[in-house]
C-alpha cells in the first residue's frame, strides 16, 4: 500500500509561511529542485487544502509564459521549471476544502468530508505514494487524523518571527523515527520521519 507523505518547507522554528503568508524565503537550488523532482516522480497524487491550492494554480498552468508572475522560490534553471510544469500540470490534485466552488486547474477534485475514507480508498489504489503540499490547517487535519505516514521535512536556515507554525493545532503527541538526513550546500537539512506506530 503507498504512504501519505507530508513535504513542506519549514523554517528553523518549524514555520511554513511568514504572518502575512509570503512564501519567498526558502532558498532554492539545484540540490533542493533536484529533490523535489524527485518527490514529485514518485507519487500518484498531490494532495492540497484550498489556500496552498489556490496559490500554486495562480502560476502552474501557465508557468513560463505569464511574465507578471514568479514562482514560490523561484528557479536555477528554465529547462528544470518546465520539468516542474509538466509533473505538477498533470499529476493529480485533490483538493480538501469545504469553501472551494470549483477547481480550474486540472486535473483536480475537490473532497468537502470524510477526508479518511477518501484517503484510504486512494491508499488501496494508488501505485505510487501521495504527497500532502498542504498550508498548516490541513496539515494539522491530517496529523490528528493520523493520516501521514511519513514526514519529509526540508529545514531552511531562517527564523520567521510571527511565522504560521506547521504544528500550530496539533492536539496529540505523535511519535515518529528518523529514516534519514540529508544536508545540502545551501544550508537546508531534509529530514524524513516515519509515524511509529504500533
Amino acid at each position: 500500500m503507498s504512504k501519505v507523505i507530508l513535504s513542506m518547507m519549514t523554517s528553523l522554528d518549524g514555520s511554513i509561511a511568514r504572518a502575512d503568508g509570503d512564501l519567498n524565503w526558502f532558498l532554492t537550488d539545484a540540490e533542493f529542485e533536484a529533490e523535489m523532482l524527485t518527490v514529485l516522480r514518485n507519487v500518484d497524487a498531490m494532495l492540497f487544502g484550498r489556500v496552498s491550492y489556490q496559490l500554486l494554480a495562480e502560476y502552474w498552468p501557465t508557468a513560463g509564459t505569464n511574465a507578471s508572475l514568479e514562482a514560490p522560490g523561484g528557479f536555477t534553471n528554465e529547462e528544470r521549471e518546465k520539468t516542474f510544469a509538466e509533473l505538477m500540470n498533470s499529476i493529480p490534485k485533490v483538493v480538501y476544502s469545504r469553501t472551494l466552488e470549483q477547481a480550474d486547474w486540472a486535473p483536480t477534485r475537490i473532497v468537502r468530508e470524510n477526508i479518511a475514507e477518501d484517503l484510504a480508498t486512494m491508499k488501496r489504489q494508488a501505485t505510487k505514494d501521495i504527497v500532502l503540499f498542504a498550508g498548516a490547517s490541513i496539515a494539522s487535519t491530517f496529523i490528528n487524523l493520523d493520516l501521514i505516514d511519513e514526514y519529509r521535512l526540508m529545514v531552511h536556515p531562517i527564523v520567521l518571527a510571527n511565522g504560521i507554525s506547521l504544528f500550530r493545532d496539533v492536539r496529540e503527541d505523535r511519535t515518529l523515527t528518523l529514516r534519514r538526513t540529508k544536508t545540502f550546500s545551501s544550508g537546508v537539512v531534509l529530514v524524513h520521519y516515519d509515524r511509529k506506530r504500533d
